[in-house]
């Protein structure tokens, strides 16, 4: 393999840099620290939830939104991006899952409102057709069903949540006999079980005395981890109505199979992901990266690729980290920062506030072909996508997936080039 391209982050802005390149017949390498935020997202794609910020409506329309969202901050990585690039990663991503029988639902043009494991309105661009039943638009009776060994979901306090903003709702927690010898049972472990016929048997069996007049169905996000499609469309023939699935607690098993999803992708075109591999510097000459070093036992190991893309995410993504003494430092480059200079305009007096903190818009500055800046080019062969880049706070705007996906996108078609 030819050391083409080499991404330093494995969330969903360095898989898709990385897919992106290796379609395009480039020798990629990704490397991190461990997996990202697949693995702690919902598995959807949140592209823009609200705005203005402190809105108590989310966005319905992404698409009108963004336009008014580049207005007041033209900044922002959309903007770099544009919305025909922001389509055609979205269209990409869904094409990608719908090859591999697992199939993306949604538009530019629409959110949906999904519910969340507590039971509020969750808005996002593209769900898995899993969970597109749950739309809380529908207005049709749901019952959501809990297991008595999984802690990270309690199906009444959704159904509670949900049956107070008049959504009708009803609970049941399944004790199984099939579980009875475990006091703890993982979300990924119930989603393995999912994918056994026998189980799904008895699960069916213990649901359908509490269905009464519930339309729909709602499960934990466990209805299998390589055979969701065909263990969602059993669940809904047996129990013969809709059924939804609903993120909870990480790790995430609908993140997971996207995180596999990108990984299969990659590596069909002869590229490389490896985790446990933690970038801590790297050796520069002429205005080009000529190495990225990474942590082993011994010595560090020098990789040398003719690109390099910086993925590592923000700062809850540890790309950035802080410090007592008010330092905003870039981990792996040391890169100049966008960031409050001083520290005590880091945060806001309301941890609540609705316009969010300042330190969580501290990023990487980049000109339009995502390469660093410090009033010039950092690096020539440099790169930066994902939640890496400055302007925007993509947890309160509900844009964190947009954002990844998009930048490492064009990042992806920029490096192979």
């Amino acid at each position: 393999m030819t050391n083409d391209v080499l991404v330093i982050g494995a969330g969903l802005a360095g898989l898709t840099t990385a897919w992106q390149a290796a379609a395009h017949g480039k020798g990629v390498r990704v490397i991190a620290k461990g997996w990202g935020a697949t693995h702690w997202h919902a598995g959807c794609v949140d592209v823009l939830g609200y705005w203005p910020v402190e809105s108590d409506t989310a966005v319905t329309n992404p698409a009108a939104a963004i336009s008014d969202l580049l207005a007041a901050n033209p900044q922002h990585p959309y903007a770099l991006v544009g919305v025909a690039q922001l389509e055609a990663a979205l269209h990409g991503l869904k094409q990608l899952c719908a090859d591999a029988g697992y199939p993306l639902v949604g538009s530019l043009a629409k959110n949906w409102r999904l519910p969340t494991a507590v039971g509020a309105a969750r808005p996002t661009c593209l769900a898995p057709a899993t969970m597109t039943a749950g739309d809380l638009d529908d207005n049709a009776p749901m019952l959501l069903v809990g297991f008595k060994q999984l802690p990270d979901f309690f199906a009444n306090v959704a159904a509670d949540n949900l049956a107070q903003q008049g959504i009708p709702a009803r609970h049941v927690t399944l004790d199984l006999p099939t579980l009875a010898g475990r006091n703890f049972t993982t979300a990924v472990q119930l989603a393995r079980f999912m994918q056994q016929a026998e189980f799904r048997a008895n699960v069916v069996q213990a649901v359908k005395p509490h269905l009464g007049d519930a339309a729909r169905v709602g499960f934990p996000a466990v209805l299998g981890l390589e055979e969701a499609t065909a263990v969602h469309q059993d669940m809904q023939a047996q129990l013969g109505r809709p059924v939804f699935e609903i993120p909870g607690l990480p790790p995430s098993v609908a993140g997971i199979r996207l995180h596999r999803i990108l990984k299969a992708a990659i590596e069909k075109n002869g590229g490389r992901v490896y985790d446990g591999m933690e970038a801590i510097g790297f050796a520069a000459d002429g205005g080009l990266v000529t190495a990225v070093h990474t942590e082993t036992s011994g010595r560090p190991r020098q990789h040398r690729y003719e690109q390099v893309v910086l993925a590592t995410g923000g700062i809850l993504g540890g790309g950035i980290v802080t410090n007592h003494a008010g330092e905003v430092c870039e981990v792996v480059f040391k890169l100049p920062l966008h960031h409050p200079e001083n520290r005590l305009e880091w945060f806001r007096r309301d941890f609540l506030d609705k316009q969010g903190h300042p330190i969580y818009r501290a990023g990487v500055s980049v000109n339009e072909q995502f390469q660093p800046m410090n009033g010039r080019v950092v690096y020539q062969n440099l790169y930066a996508a994902g939640n890496t880049l400055a302007g925007a706070d993509s947890i309160i705007e509900r844009s964190f997936d947009g954002v990844a996906l998009a930048t490492g996108y064009v990042v992806g078609n920029l490096v192979s080039n």
